[in-house]
């Protein structure tokens, strides 16, 4: 198996908010194409051996790293792992309203690529969030299906494309893609070796979301923490200086708020910092 480059060997790009660490491997192409055809990899191990142990790899790193890093390690193996492969990135597609980010690459000129393609609305892994379907393309094609994107990356290197989508609960969240410097615009049993890979990906972005959904849902629990503190706090202040029960309390909060036209917690912060001096709501 292609071992996957050391931290201090990963060459420094140019865009340090992305995790875009791994050079482009310059593996002889015959090879690459003996290695695919036979289903032995690069070091001449089957290749089914290959996979699963990058995947299980991959897999003991899901419960302790971060996402982010996660995403990116998986890059990593699905590089060193597939003999045809030269390059690997993630984009995450619009949410609320977002853009499409690159949250992992293996090189730096895959950044340069996926921004090209969104800026002009098209190539292989802009068709492939476009379709919902993977999408493989040698240069020749890309000329000829995405003349723009084609002009613009023309200088990067890369000659080969392969783009497959990413999905959570049948929703559409990402594109996941290869890229070689050598012009076989990648074959049938590259696609379906992305396939088997696409499930562990799809694992990490799922994490991602969810981390950023619970962030959202921790600051809403501590909120309404808050402010129910407030509104039994004010509750009984209420029922101390009147004498009156906790049900009482409370219809004296909501007519004060019905009548101010506020929030009933904004009517038991006035009650408290009238009452305690308290200013902190």
């Amino acid at each position: 198996m292609k071992k996957a480059p050391r931290d201090d060997e990963y060459a420094q790009d140019a865009h340090p908010q992305f995790c875009c660490g791994m050079g482009p491997k310059m593996d002889d192409s015959s090879a690459m194409d003996t290695a695919g055809a036979s289903g032995i990899s690069s070091s001449g191990q089957p290749l089914a051996d290959n996979i699963f142990e990058s995947l299980d790899r991959f897999s003991a790193l899901v419960c302790a790293d971060s996402p982010e890093r996660l995403i990116q390690t998986f890059c990593q193996q699905l590089v060193a792992t597939i003999a045809s492969v030269d390059m690997a990135g993630v984009v995450i597609v619009p949410e609320r309203g977002t853009k499409p980010e690159t949250v992992a690459c293996t090189d730096a000129r895959v950044f340069d690529i996926e921004l090209e393609q969104y800026r002009v609305n098209e190539g292989p892994g802009v068709e492939s969030a476009r379709t919902t379907q993977p999408v493989r393309a040698g240069s020749d094609s890309v000329v000829r299906k995405w003349p723009d994107f084609a002009q613009r990356v023309a200088e990067v290197g890369v000659a080969s494309y392969l783009s497959a989508p990413l999905f959570i609960d049948d929703v559409h969240v990402g594109v996941l893609s290869l890229y070689s410097v050598v012009d076989h615009g990648f074959a049938e049993i590259d696609e379906v070796l992305l396939q088997v890979f696409i499930a562990a990906v799809e694992g990490a972005v799922w994490k991602v979301r969810r981390g950023e959904e619970w962030k959202t849902e921790i600051a809403g629990l501590r909120a309404a923490m808050k402010s129910r503190g407030h509104i039994e706090q004010a509750k009984g202040m209420l029922m101390v200086m009147h004498a009156i029960t906790e049900d009482q309390a409370f219809e004296m909060l909501a007519a004060q708020s019905q009548r101010q036209n506020i929030r009933l917690t904004a009517v038991a912060a006035e009650i408290i910092r009238a009452l305690s001096g308290q200013v902190e709501i």
